[in-house]
């Protein structure tokens, strides 16, 4: 192909536009700019310091009525033979509060209700009893103890604390003690609710 450089001075310059070397710097240089241009503009969404802190309030002010846990107004005894697995709230916790099993995630609340057989499904799938075996102390899952959240009888259960760091951040990692720990006078939850039934008296030092 026929040359279409440019003489000047009795030297040959290649024109800017076929400098592979200065269009590769000046794409990186565009991406550079794009990059903090974004990061700037998502910085500018964040909350401030000032909303975090008046959202973690207000989530402290309602993590207990908005997260009720179904055995506190059933008598303390859970699900077990002849309770009835959809109670429903007292109107006096307010139409918007959740029911939750004591000792569940958030994350498994539809795996604890009754299947199309009334039964309930072991969480890793491996089994599959009545739903009124739910909590009736005694172990029936006994390779993850899922069906036992709220009872030490599975010592490999796993007890998942009412407080989540997510409730206020949105992220972290799920907060849970073995199911072997539930009610044995220790306070191992940071809001104490490992110990209902108990007088460990813990005192809740989550924030």
């Amino acid at each position: 192909m026929r040359k279409t450089w440019v003489k000047r001075e009795n030297i040959y310059y290649k024109p800017f536009y076929k400098d592979k070397s200065k269009m590769f710097f000046l794409l990186i240089f565009f991406v550079g700019i794009s990059f903090i241009a974004y990061q700037a503009f998502s910085l500018n969404q964040l909350p401030s310091v000032q909303q975090l802190r008046r959202k973690h309030k207000q989530m402290m002010q309602s993590l207990g009525s908005k997260q009720l846990d179904v055995d506190d107004f059933d008598g303390g005894g859970g699900f077990g033979p002849g309770k009835d697995a959809d109670l429903a709230v007292p109107a006096t916790q307010g139409a918007d509060a959740i029911k939750i099993i004591r000792g569940i995630r958030l994350f498994d609340y539809d795996a604890y209700k009754p299947n199309y057989k009334g039964n309930f499904k072991c969480l890793d799938g491996s089994k599959e009893i009545p739903f009124d075996h739910l909590n009736d102390n005694y172990c029936d899952c006994v390779s993850d103890g899922s069906d036992e959240p709220s009872t030490n009888a599975c010592s490999n259960g796993r007890f998942y604390c009412k407080y989540q760091k997510r409730h206020i951040t949105g992220r972290g990692l799920d907060v849970w003690v073995w199911a072997s720990r539930v009610n044995d006078h220790v306070c191992d939850c940071c809001d104490g609710s490992d110990e209902w039934t108990t007088n460990a008296n813990c005192q809740n030092h989550c924030a």
